[in-house]
Parts: C-alpha cells; sequence; structure tokens
C-alpha cells in the first residue's frame, strides 16, 4: 500500500475544490491510500499573503511525511501542487525526514517546467506562471524523484506562454495582504527587493509581445472558461494521472 499527500487548491484548506477530490477517487484503492493535509490555502487580500501559506503548508507537508509508516506519493492542486513541487526537490535531497518519497504527482503546478507532463498523453504548452523567475535558476527543478505533472491547456497557471503579461500577477502577490499594517509593510518589503534584484519576469520585453495579445484569453480562461477548474476533470487529466500512478506501481510491483 502506498500513501499518497494531496495539498488542495487555494481557497480550500480542507478540500472541496473538486479537482483534488476527483484525482483522489481516481486512484486504485488496492494500491494506495490518499488522505489530503490540511493548510490555510490563502492567497492575501485580507487573508494571510501567498507566501505564508505557501510556508506553512510545506511543512504541514513534511510533518504528514514524517507520519506515514508506507512509501509515499505527494502532490496537490494549483497552490497545493507548488507546495508539492518545493518538498518534492528537499525530498530528492535528502532533507526530508520519514519514509520515502517515491514519486510525486502535481495538477496545474504553478512551477512546472515547460515540456513536463504524463508519458503517453499530450504536453500542454507554456509553462508555470511561477516557473521562470530569474531568481530560480535552476533550484526548482527536479531530479532522482519520478515526477508527473497534468496541465490543461490553456490554464495560465501551468502552462503559460513565456512573455504573457499575467506573469506579473505571480511576480507581484507572493506577499500581498493588506490584513494589518505588517502584512502591508512586508509585502512592500518584497516588492523592492524583487526589483533590486531583479527577480521579476521580464514579460514587457520587446521579445515578448507576440504573447501580450493573449492575456486577455488566458485570464478569461482562468476566470470563467474552467480551463483552471473542469478541464481537468472534463477532459481527463486527472484520470490519466491516476492511471500512469497505477501503472508505476505495477512496475514497482506494490
Amino acid at each position: 500500500m502506498i500513501d499518497v499527500l494531496m495539498l488542495p487548491g487555494t481557497g480550500h484548506p480542507r478540500g472541496g475544490d473538486g479537482v483534488t477530490e476527483a484525482f483522489m477517487n481516481a486512484l486504485d484503492p488496492k494500491r494506495f491510500r490518499p488522505r489530503l493535509v490540511p493548510y490555510p490555502a490563502t492567497f492575501g487580500g485580507l487573508d494571510m499573503p501567498y507566501g505564508q501559506s505557501v510556508a506553512i503548508g510545506r511543512q504541514a507537508l513534511i510533518t504528514a511525511i514524517s507520519e506515514c509508516h508506507n512509501d509515499v506519493i505527494i502532490g496537490g492542486y494549483s497552490q497545493g501542487a507548488g507546495i508539492a513541487h518545493e518538498v518534492t526537490i528537499l525530498a530528492s535531497e535528502g532533507l526530508v525526514d520519514g519514509p520515502r518519497v517515491i514519486a510525486s504527482a502535481l495538477i496545474a503546478d504553478p512551477f512546472r517546467p515547460a515540456g513536463a507532463g504524463i508519458p503517453g498523453s499530450s504536453v500542454a504548452s507554456g509553462y508555470g506562471i511561477d516557473a521562470m523567475h530569474p531568481s530560480l535558476g535552476n533550484k526548482m527543478q527536479v531530479s532522482r524523484i519520478p515526477t508527473l505533472w497534468a496541465a490543461a491547456e490553456g490554464d495560465p497557471i501551468t502552462a503559460l506562454p513565456a512573455g504573457n503579461p499575467l506573469r506579473s500577477i505571480a511576480d507581484l502577490t507572493e506577499w500581498w495582504s493588506i490584513s494589518d499594517p505588517v502584512a502591508v509593510a512586508r509585502w512592500g518589503e518584497d516588492l523592492i527587493e524583487k526589483c533590486r534584484t531583479g527577480a521579476l519576469q521580464r514579460w514587457w520585453s520587446i521579445e515578448n509581445w507576440r504573447t501580450w495579445s493573449g492575456a486577455m484569453a488566458y485570464a478569461r480562461g482562468y476566470l470563467w472558461d474552467g480551463r483552471h477548474t473542469h478541464d481537468y476533470i472534463r477532459n481527463g487529466h486527472v484520470q490519466e494521472l491516476a492511471d500512469a500512478l497505477g501503472s508505476w506501481a505495477l512496475l514497482w510491483k506494490i
């Protein structure tokens, strides 16, 4: 039996986003034991900032791994996928205590590299909205732990063209919060530091002008057309991800 630890998406700290549950329900119950890992799942505004939510989620997942008694697959959806991506890297470097993390399953990962996907399935264009910060370099590159990415075409969180202006949202809102004066000051400090260190994705570069007109289409896909939500279920992405893990389990003879 393999334990599967999943972090849900933004706005759903204890699940209920639909996509996470659809994936968990698609897993073979004879081989996998899925469970949710709660965390704040906030995105700033009047709540805690995204960066703080991610930090708490990261520690929650690391703690959950340490409490397992079987081999573990970690994963998540949207914000949860980004957190699981980070923890996958830590686990591959031997920085996570507990059972062996044998694979990672990421749905709508904001750090998805270009060309990453599920073997045997079509690969979405573009790459994650957070994936190419100049300050990251190769820090978000997964190695040694097999990782699968479910990415819906047109989802700006995980399949955004290189020069799309929507990338500025990820750059500017990591610590966005107006919940109190301290939070506002922290956000301002983060923006100043990113400008000072050149950590912003250069969507405004003239070499990217061909993709600027697509910003509204990608925004519509996120806000109204279900590219970031319903497409993962109705187009079979979560089922493909679950099936791929099942095939791996057969190869591992688990």
